[in-house]
């Protein structure tokens, strides 16, 4: 059993956090809450973006928008279809022999550059209207985000600069309990627990739908890669027994 715990918690660092998931746990109405809310698309797709030890080192700078992992698929499509209709732009999809992806487009690659500076850093300027900056923190949270309990969201990632971007962001807006933590790991983990606003909630649970997915998917790859070594009830048990705890801590900080 050491063995299985040393494995998610490897999957824990790796990756964000990812908690108990069913599909039938979403808002039944989120598909018609999207059409409520109304993204500017390219802030969305600019928050979706990997930018693990910076925009440019993974991927080319000419004509590609992304990469990504195996489980991350459902996202592939989403965003392909999303794109195509808010930003009539055809994107190119390649599919590794890992089963990975990477998304193409001269045209969109092109405009998302834009928005890094020399040093790979997003630029403070290009961030103009709170339609643009909740735009961009539901790309983040339908990427990387959660959902721990009604009021307490998250956003976690490795190695990047989006975390404080999105902490100056919430902060910004209104947001009153944000805490910002990080794991001293390899790679470090930057960690943003915060309560949003009504607005940005509306935002935030607008893609919830795909968020939720997303992490669907990525559970299922992770029980299929630990069926040897662990049932899923004893992952099932571990994950919310992690979350409890994870509430725990961030209830306790907001209530300082």
């Amino acid at each position: 059993m050491r063995f299985n715990y040393l494995i998610i918690l490897y999957l824990f660092v790796f990756q964000s956090a990812f908690s108990q998931i069913k599909i039938d746990d979403c808002h039944t109405n989120s598909k018609d809450t999207i059409k409520i809310i109304s993204f500017d698309p390219i802030f969305f797709v600019l928050g979706t973006l990997s930018d693990y030890e910076g925009r440019f080192q993974y991927v080319d700078r000419e004509k590609q928008i992304d990469r990504y992992y195996s489980y991350e698929k459902p996202l592939v499509n989403y965003l392909a279809k999303y794109i195509k209709t808010e930003l009539k732009i055809e994107v190119d999809t390649l599919i590794e022999k890992s089963k990975n992806s990477e998304m193409f487009s001269i045209e969109l690659s092109k405009t998302l550059n834009g928005f890094y500076g020399e040093k790979d850093e997003l630029l403070n300027n290009k961030f103009e209207t709170k339609k643009q900056i909740y735009s961009f923190l539901a790309g983040v949270y339908c990427r990387y985000g959660d959902k721990l309990d009604s009021s307490i969201y998250k956003i976690q990632l490795a190695n990047s600069q989006k975390p404080q971007k999105c902490y100056e962001f919430l902060k910004q807006y209104g947001c009153k309990k944000i805490f910002y933590d990080y794991l001293r790991n390899i790679p470090v983990q930057y960690i943003l627990y915060f309560e949003p606003t009504d607005e940005l909630k509306r935002y935030l649970d607008s893609i919830e739908y795909e968020r939720v997915i997303l992490k669907k998917s990525f559970y299922n790859q992770t029980l299929e890669m630990m069926k040897e070594h662990m049932t899923k009830e004893d992952l099932d048990i571990f994950l919310q027994k992690d979350k409890d705890t994870e509430i725990e801590k961030v209830k306790k900080v907001f209530e300082r």
